[in-house]
């Protein structure tokens, strides 16, 4: 049970985490997890980041809650 609240959190951190990168010119994975640029110094666009995030982020938080409905 502890395990899916867990991963709801982490699914809910990178659901936001990808709406806030969402809006940059480019983005690079670092020590903060991600870093914003305004100009074409990171590594991906924003973009592609930011929908990735989001993806991951929503596949962790149904099967968070899928598995959390399951438990008895």
């Amino acid at each position: 049970m502890v395990l899916s609240f867990a991963s709801m959190a982490g699914g809910f951190f990178l659901i936001f985490r990808g709406i806030e990168v969402i809006g940059c010119r480019s983005v690079s994975f670092s020590s903060r997890f991600t870093t914003c640029y305004p100009g074409d110094l990171g590594a991906l666009p924003g973009t592609v980041v930011g929908s990735g995030l989001i993806a991951v982020g929503a596949i962790l938080f149904v099967a968070a809650m899928l598995r959390f409905a399951t438990v008895r």
